[in-house]
């Protein structure tokens, strides 16, 4: 029985030799999309440059959760040009977890910590994520793209594309090699905790505005998943007022 189970295994070693240098043989024969192009597919696809262009504000509402610890909550995020963004999510029995960038200053506000200026990475992160064209990776914000590998996210085949932020940060996109949508991104996300990487799904996209957007978002970060769930979008309707800086916000760059 032994020689039988060793014989096997030899044979399925050396099976899975030839389908490994098989797989390699046809990735080094296909030549990769340039990412640039990638991105300008993408861009095409959710509507254009244009679509955006006219818009000043842009408001997102719906449902955040954790499946696994039964937690749902209420999410909203606006933004407005050029770079000015607020995020809550609103957990019953625990409260707001709050964050922005006014144009400047980069802040959160959650029930266990309190109020808080971000520094370093962090301020990097917010202001890339705060600018109003971010997820078109426009050439004002990036450096460079190049596209790394053709691999599998979320089941869904698509092409690997390393972004170069002239902040100095690095993250990653995948097109769908079928469609040509961002179907997930993949960044280091860094806090007073520590830096954790953070991989985004993007499924379910929609039309508002003339803009297609992803309208679930599943995100898995240190072993957990959360999911939010866009039930609306709206562009040009955001009041001045949301991106004033909170009360205990503004006390902290008083000290």
């Amino acid at each position: 029985m032994s020689r039988i189970i060793a014989t096997t295994s030899r044979i399925t070693f050396a099976l899975s030799l030839m389908l490994a240098s098989a797989a390699t043989g046809a990735n080094a024969q296909e030549k990769l999309p340039e990412g640039k192009d990638l991105v300008a597919k993408y861009r095409t696809m959710i509507g254009g440059v244009e679509a955006l262009a006219g818009k000043k504000t842009m408001q997102m509402t719906g449902e955040f959760s954790m499946p696994a610890q039964g937690l749902t909550a209420e999410f909203s995020a606006s933004s407005s040009r050029p770079n000015r963004s607020v995020m809550k999510v609103t957990i019953p029995g625990f409260g707001d977890i709050r964050s922005g960038y006014s144009g400047d200053v980069a802040w959160s506000m959650n029930p266990m910590e309190g109020p808080r200026l971000l520094e370093g990475e962090e301020i990097k992160q917010a202001k890339d994520d705060a600018e109003f064209e971010s997820f078109l990776r426009p050439e004002s914000l990036v450096k460079s793209f190049t596209t790394v590998e053709r691999t599998k996210m979320g089941g869904r085949d698509c092409y690997k594309v390393r972004v170069e932020w002239k902040s100095g940060r690095e993250s990653f996109d995948c097109y769908s090699a079928e469609t040509g949508m961002l179907v997930a991104t993949m960044e280091k996300q860094v806090s007073n905790m520590g830096t954790m990487e953070a991989t985004t799904l993007f499924d379910d996209y929609k039309a508002f505005g003339g803009v297609t957007m992803p309208t679930k978002l599943t995100i898995q970060v240190s072993g957990t998943e959360q999911v939010i769930v866009l039930k609306d979008i709206k562009f040009d309707n955001v009041p001045e007022t949301t991106f004033e800086l909170p009360a205990e916000i503004k006390a902290l760059i008083k000290k």
